[in-house]
């Protein structure tokens, strides 16, 4: 019997995989593929086709308790190479044992704006930075499960590059 994920027990933000940044929330990027309504003769009314490997635009969020000096930093407009890791626990049925893995979420990303926040007593300030991430990679207890490099046309679901075709036909 598969170990069935729980939570995530704690995680940390780091600029250019060394700077450690702090444990904003994140919001991560939401991968949904470029469609297209597709009607006509042999379809039986209309269907959206996803077109493999091309994406829409990526953003990150990272919410932050106060205004940190970390979230100032990342609003300089250069990418950013952030990395996201995590420890996710998980319970082992077979075992009767918990376990922990590793979460690596790796983006490249151009600022698009800072919000300060709030200021009221005794209250967080609510600061958020927001982010257009051009390439991600998700790495699952070691395990390279996605990248998506947008501008190296790279598409890997569970090791397969789903624009390897395409670079081919194009000469790239």
């Amino acid at each position: 019997m598969p170990k069935r994920s729980e939570r995530v027990i704690d995680y940390s933000v780091f600029l250019n995989g060394t700077e450690y940044l702090g444990t904003a929330t994140a919001t991560l990027p939401e991968i949904t593929y470029l469609s297209e309504t597709i009607k006509g003769g042999g379809i039986s009314g209309e269907i959206e086709a996803p077109a493999p490997g091309q994406t829409g635009a990526m953003t990150l969020t990272l919410n932050w308790r106060t205004m940190e000096k970390a979230g100032t930093k990342l609003l300089a407009p250069i990418v950013h190479a952030l990395d996201l890791r995590a420890s996710v626990l998980g319970f082992d049925p077979a075992l009767s044992e918990y376990v922990e893995e590793a979460l690596k979420v790796t983006v490249r990303a151009r600022p698009l704006g800072m919000s300060p926040g709030n200021l009221e007593t005794s209250a967080a300030m609510d600061s958020s930075n927001t982010f257009s991430v051009s390439y991600i990679k998700i790495v699952q207890d070691g395990v390279e499960t996605v990248e998506i490099d947008k501008y190296n046309y790279i598409h890997k679901i569970h090791g397969v590059d789903y624009l390897a075709q395409t670079k081919i036909n194009l000469g790239l």
